[in-house]
């Protein structure tokens, strides 16, 4: 289920949309001149938590005990 879990959540991480990460001066260009990012920030953001979280979910889930770890136990 973690791998599922952990699949499903870098699937959601590629869907994230990567325009605003990029810095686009025509869109993000203010009325006074300065350029704000804020949105491409938080995506990145969440774009690589994401990531790193479902690494650690498909990661958790293929450790299983070999055949000398089973008999320790």
């Amino acid at each position: 289920m973690k791998k599922l879990i952990g699949l499903g959540l870098w699937l959601l991480a590629l869907l994230i949309p990567f325009r605003f990460a990029i810095l686009d001066t025509e869109d993000l260009l203010q009325p006074d001149g300065s350029i704000n990012n804020m949105k491409g920030l938080i995506s990145f953001l969440v774009m690589i938590a994401l990531i790193f979280t479902g690494y650690a979910l498909v990661d958790s889930a293929d450790a299983r005990p070999s055949g000398s770890d089973a008999a320790k136990h």
